[in-house]
C-alpha cells in the first residue's frame, strides 16, 4: 500500500475502534483494567498517539477475543507472577523486582505491557491428536475426549513481535517472560534459549533474567548452587533433585551452538540489528537452528523484542514487513465478527512513525505525539524531555549520532552509511530511443557487459554499455538492458501488475520453468553479434549462477575457435565496496555533468532501478562506496544498476591497459 492508502486505511481503522472499542470494555476489564485504558489512549481524538499497525494490531486481538477462548485466569497467573499482587496502588506480595532508580523493587505493569501479556497468553484453542498415540496413556490434564478424538488445549499465540524503541523498558520485560517460561508456567523441563546478535547484548539480555533468579535464590551464584537454582555467566538451571529441571540459556550470533537443545521458549533479542552477508546471517542462523529444536513442544514460543537497525538488508526488516502487510488485512474482517485466519498464531506490538511521517529532518520529530507513538513508557521510564534533549544532540552533531537517534529512539530503519542516489526522474530525462542494436562496429562502437544471473526468483540482467570516439577526441557513452524472470516467479511476484506491461512491451522477458535457461541471454548476444556489434568484455559476480557464463563460454569458443578466449573476455568481478567505489563516482559524474556524459535506452525499467538504488559507504575508514537496494523488499530490483557497474569497470580495465 503507498501511504496515501494507509492514511484511509488508519482513519478508517480509528472510527470502527472508536465505535466498538467501549462495547467490549467489560471483558477487557474481567482480564486487567489498564487492557482498555491501553487501547483508548491508543485511539484517543484529541492526539494522534498511535501507528496504522499498532491499531491494526488492537483491532486483531479484540478480533481474537470473539474467535477463542479467553482465559481470564490464566491471564491473571501471568501477571502475578511478574509484578506480584498490588492494591491501591501499593505492593502486596509476590512478582518479581525490577530495576529502578530507587532500586530494585516491584514494579507495576504499564498498560501496553499488560496488553502485551494479554495477547500472548489469553487465548487458548483445542488441537486434534491421534487417537492411537494414547492408547493405553493417561491423558494429560489438559486433554480431553469429545467424539472419540482426542483433543489437546493449547495456547494460541506461538510467536510474538514487540518492535520498540529503547527506554521502553523492553528488556526488563522480555526478561521477565523468559524467567517465568521456565521457571513458572512452561514445563517442567522448559528450556529458553536467549539470543542475542553479539556477545556484549547477549550479556545485556541475560543480565535481566539473572537478576531474577537471584530474588528467588540469593545464594545461585556459587559453585554448587544455592537453594533452587545454579546460575553461571551464561546458564540458569534448577540444581539436581528439584521438580522442575528447566533453564535459561544465552547464545550469540558467531559463536558454537550448543549440543543438546529442546527449547520451549527462543527470544530474539535486538534482531533488528542482525544484517544479511553475501545472503548469510549468524544471528538469523541461529535463531532458526533454536527455533528448530522446539520439535513435539506443546507450546513453544517465539518472542522477537527488538528496535530498528543500522542495516541496509536484514533478516528482521524483511518479517517484519510481513506482519505489517499481514496486519492489514485485519480491515477485510468487519469489527465484531468471530473469524479464524492462518494469522492468529502471532501477536504484534509495533511502536513506529507512521510510514509518512519517517523523515531525515530531526526537527520535525520534536512533537510529543511522536514520543508517544514510538515509546509507550513516556513519564516512566523516560520524560518527553529526553527526547528533546536527544534530538538537540543529534542537530547539532549530525552523522552517526543522527542516524542512531533517528534508529534506536524513533525506529527510523537505517543503513549505517547509506545516503540518496540518482532519482528516477533524472534517468528519464537521459533516455533516447536509440537501443543496443544500433550500436555497431560500423558506426564506431564497441560494447562492455555487465553480467547478473541469480537463476532463481530475482531478475537475471545484462546491462550494455556502448562506447565511441566523439570528432572532438571525447568519448560518447550509452546504456541499454536486457532482463529476464522465471516463468514460476513472474506468476507469484507481487510486481506482476508492473512485469505485465513491461513483458507484453518486450523490455521484460519470461524464462519458461522454475530457473532461467541459460541460452537465452547468450541467444541475445549471439544476435547482436552477428549484427554487427562489438564485445570487448563480459563482467560476472562469481558468487552467482555458472551455468549462463558456460553457455557464454562455450559460444565464444566457437566464434573464435580459441579455447583461451573466455578467459580473455569473460571476467570475474566480485561485488565489494573497494571494486565498485571508483566506478560509482566516475558514474555519477557521467550522469550530474551538464550535458550527462551518458545516455540510456527508452527502457522504462532504468528510471525504476535508479529508483531502487541507494550508495552504501563502507565501515572500514577507508569511505568506499557500492550501489545497493534502498530496502530489503523483494519488490526492490537493482540488477541492472549493479551490472552497468561491471560494464563500466571492464571499459576502464580497457583503457588502463592502452595507457
Amino acid at each position: 500500500m503507498d501511504n496515501q492508502e494507509l492514511k484511509e486505511l488508519k482513519e478508517q481503522c480509528l472510527c470502527e475502534l472508536r465505535e466498538y472499542l467501549p462495547t467490549v470494555k467489560a471483558a477487557l476489564d474481567e482480564a486487567d483494567t489498564r487492557l482498555y485504558l491501553y487501547a483508548s489512549d491508543a485511539i484517543r481524538e484529541d492526539m494522534d498517539t498511535a501507528n496504522v499497525y499498532e491499531l491494526l494490531g488492537i483491532r486483531k486481538v479484540l478480533r481474537l477475543m470473539l474467535t477463542y477462548e479467553v482465559d481470564v485466569d490464566y491471564v491473571h497467573l501471568i501477571l502475578r507472577a511478574i509484578e506480584g499482587v498490588w492494591s491501591d496502588g501499593k505492593h502486596i506480595r509476590g512478582g518479581l523486582s525490577y530495576d529502578t532508580p530507587r532500586g530494585y523493587k516491584p514494579v507495576r505493569l504499564m498498560p501496553y505491557q499488560v496488553w502485551c501479556v494479554f495477547g500472548i497468553y489469553a487465548f487458548f484453542t483445542e488441537v486434534s491428536m491421534e487417537r492411537e498415540y494414547y492408547d493405553g496413556m493417561e491423558l494429560l490434564p489438559s486433554e480431553f475426549v469429545r467424539d472419540g478424538i482426542v483433543w489437546d488445549r493449547r495456547r494460541l499465540c506461538r510467536e510474538a513481535h514487540l518492535f520498540q524503541t529503547r527506554k521502553s523498558g523492553k528488556t526488563a520485560f522480555g526478561g521477565s517472560i523468559d524467567f517465568i517460561e521456565a521457571n513458572v508456567i512452561g514445563e517442567a523441563n522448559a528450556q529458553v534459549l536467549i539470543c542475542a546478535n553479539s556477545s556484549k547484548q547477549a550479556k545485556i539480555a541475560f543480565e535481566a533474567v539473572r537478576q531474577y533468579a537471584y530474588q528467588i535464590d540469593p545464594k545461585a551464584t556459587s559453585k554448587s548452587g544455592g537453594k533452587f537454582l545454579r546460575v553461571t555467566s551464561d546458564e540458569i538451571t534448577w540444581k539436581p533433585g528439584m521438580p522442575r529441571t528447566g533453564s535459561i540459556l544465552v547464545m550469540s550470533a558467531g559463536g558454537k551452538t550448543k549440543d543438546g537443545l529442546y527449547a520451549s521458549m527462543v527470544h530474539a533479542d535486538e534482531h533488528g540489528s542482525a544484517s544479511y552477508v553475501k545472503g548469510h546471517s549468524d544471528m538469523e542462523n541461529l535463531v532458526q537452528v533454536c527455533v528448530g529444536s522446539m520439535g513435539p513442544r506443546r507450546e513453544s514460543l517465539l518472542l522477537h523484542t527488538t528496535t530498528a537497525g543500522l542495516v541496509n538488508e536484514g533478516p528482521y526488516q524483511v518479517q517484519l514487513r510481513v506482519v505489517e502487510e499481514l496486519l492489514t488485512h485485519e480491515m477485510q474482517i468487519p469489527l465484531g465478527t468471530s473469524q479464524k485466519t492462518d494469522d492468529d498464531r502471532w501477536f504484534a506490538l509495533l511502536l513506529r512513525l507512521d510510514p509518512w511521517e519517517i523523515t531525515d529532518d530531526l526537527e520535525s520529530l520534536n512533537k510529543d505525539n511522536l514520543f508517544r507513538k514510538v515509546n509507550r513508557s513516556i513519564g516512566v521510564t523516560v520524560q518527553p524531555t529526553w527526547y528533546r534533549e536527544r534530538i538537540a544532540e543529534a542537530i547539532k552533531k549530525g552523522g552517526e549520532v543522527a542516524q542512531e537517534v533517528k534508529t534506536k529512539d524513533f525506529n527510523i530503519w537505517q543503513t549505517d552509511r547509506v545516503s540518496e542516489w540518482i532519482k528516477p526522474d533524472h534517468i528519464r530525462g537521459m533516455q533516447t530511443d536509440m537501443s543496443i542494436d544500433d550500436c555497431t562496429e560500423e558506426d564506431g562502437w564497441v560494447v562492455f557487459c555487465g553480467l547478473d544471473f541469480s537463476m532463481g526468483d530475482d531478475l537475471n540482467a545484462i546491462s550494455f554499455l556502448a562506447v565511441r570516439e566523439k570528432e572532438d577526441g571525447g568519448k560518447e557513452f550509452f546504456a541499454d538492458m536486457e532482463a529476464w524472470i522465471s516463468e514460476d516467479t513472474y506468476t507469484n511476484t507481487p510486481l506482476q501488475y508492473l512485469y505485465k506491461e513491461w513483458v507484453e512491451r518486450g523490455w521484460l522477458h519470461v524464462s519458461p520453468g522454475a530457473v532461467l535457461e541459460p541460452e537465452l541471454p547468450v541467444n541475445r548476444i549471439a544476435e547482436l553479434y552477428q549484427n554487427g556489434v562489438t564485445f570487448l568484455g563480459f563482467g560476472y559476480d562469481p558468487w552467482k549462477a555458472k551455468s549462463p557464463i558456460n553457455a557464454l563460454s562455450a559460444w565464444m569458443v566457437t566464434i573464435t575457435d580459441d579455447l583461451d578466449a573466455p578467459k580473455q573476455y569473460i571476467i570475474p568481478v566480485r561485488q565489494t565496496f573497494a571494486s565498485y567505489n571508483p566506478v560509482v563516482e566516475e558514474l555519477d559524474y557521467m550522469l550530474k555533468t551538464d550535458p550527462p556524459l551518458l545516455t540510456f535506452s527508452n527502457n522504462p525499467m532504468w528510471a525504476w532501478e535508479f529508483g531502487n538504488t541507494a550508495i552504501a559507504m563502507s565501515n572500514d575508514g577507508m569511505e568506499n562506496k557500492k550501489p545497493v537496494k534502498r530496502n530489503a523488499s523483494e519488490t526492490c530490483k537493482v540488477d541492472n544498476v549493479q551490472c552497468l557497474c561491471t560494464a563500466l569497470m571492464l571499459y576502464d580495465r580497457a583503457e588502463g591497459q592502452k595507457n
